[in-house]
């Protein structure tokens, strides 16, 4: 597969080819369309490498290479699973800084899509005409929040951050075939993928076409791809079922140990989304007796007495009483990633520079 050979884009139903695709980007008012263009051009140089940044979910963004014939080969897979057709309508509303973006534009070279292109949004279905069909597209779940409607949207790939439960109950009761997929940038987007809502929604991540998986020692899940030189060793902790699929249980940086107790905050949380409506989540604050305490962060600046007191009740009869948060802290705005993940680190830090006695 040769990066040279694709070189036609469909961008909002104007064929273009070659440097007319960076010229007709560079007319546009649309920054994240200007950035497509600029993405093309160093797509159609001689370089057969492409610098992406990373998510900076843990820690600063930084840049790695990517083969152009990587990407690619990616971009097949996703085809294959999907199964795109020329002419399908894929939406193009994730920063064109990130995989995520760069990604769905290799996608729509390689398989002849027709890209809509908008300014990235907290709420993109909003901007789409209620008569366009959208064949695909590719989400942050922060972006997912606040919908009521699908429109006519076929099929939908969340990705960038998990789901959680209180996101995927409401998930459930959309229309269009919601998926959510298991990569990250080091992997070219996704590798694995789990249905969200209707009759084949599951836990389960399945990989794609080739990809398999096994656990190294410390139960985080390695990723076998064909196309890259070496496996991918990752930090997620995972139930492995077979070489071909997994569950998703954490990730291995924020195991909280309190007490000799294992604490998984993904599974707390899991279990937290059903009764509490503001985002929040669990970690590990280095305590001398226990190793660590588990607390409990909502972005709030406060709640009542009352509300508090129900909360600590609804929580006993949802969790374990190891897994049971010794403190719950309130941070008026948490520090974010621009996938929408939250910065758990940097948002405990600025918590306790606020709150130095």
């Amino acid at each position: 597969m040769n990066y040279k050979n694709y070189r036609t884009l469909t961008i909002n139903g104007v064929e273009l080819y070659g440097a007319d695709i960076v010229a007709y980007c560079a007319k546009s008012d649309i920054e994240n369309v200007q950035l497509l263009g600029l993405f093309v051009e160093a797509w159609l140089s001689n370089d057969e490498y492409i610098e992406v940044y990373t998510s900076g979910s843990t820690g600063k963004p930084k840049l790695i290479p990517m083969a152009k014939n990587q990407m690619l080969a990616s971009a097949a897979m996703t085809a294959d699973y999907f199964g795109f057709e020329p002419n399908n309508t894929a939406l193009l509303c994730l920063s064109m800084h990130f995989i995520a973006g760069k990604m769905m534009v290799v996608r729509a070279l390689f398989s002849k899509l027709n890209l809509i292109c908008i300014e990235p949004n907290s709420n993109p279905i909003s901007s789409i005409p209620d008569d366009l069909t959208i064949d695909f597209v590719p989400f942050v779940p922060m972006q997912m929040m606040g919908v009521k409607q699908t429109k006519s949207i076929k099929k939908i790939l969340l990705g960038g951050a998990p789901v959680d439960t209180q996101l995927e109950m409401h998930l459930a009761t959309l229309n269009a075939e919601i998926y959510h997929g298991y990569g990250m940038t080091e992997t070219l987007s996704h590798v694995a993928i789990r249905r969200v809502n209707g009759i084949d929604a599951a836990h389960i991540y399945v990989g794609l076409k080739d990809i398999t998986f096994r656990q190294d020692e410390n139960d985080c899940l390695v990723i076998n791809i064909p196309f890259l030189d070496a496996p991918v060793h990752t930090r997620d902790v995972v139930t492995l079922l077979d070489e071909k699929s997994f569950i998703w249980k954490g990730r291995a940086d924020n195991i909280v140990n309190s007490g000799g107790v294992k604490l998984f905050p993904e599974d707390i949380e899991s279990k937290l989304a059903t009764i509490l409506k503001d985002r929040f989540f669990v970690a590990g604050i280095p305590d001398e007796k226990l190793g660590e305490e588990l607390y409990l962060f909502i972005e709030h600046t406060t709640y009542s007495n009352v509300k508090l007191a129900e909360i600590k009740r609804l929580m006993a009869d949802i969790l374990d009483k190891y897994a049971l948060p010794r403190k719950i802290c309130f941070v008026p705005t948490f520090i974010m990633t621009t996938s929408g993940k939250i910065q758990r680190k940097d948002t405990i830090h600025a918590y306790f520079l606020a709150n130095k006695s």
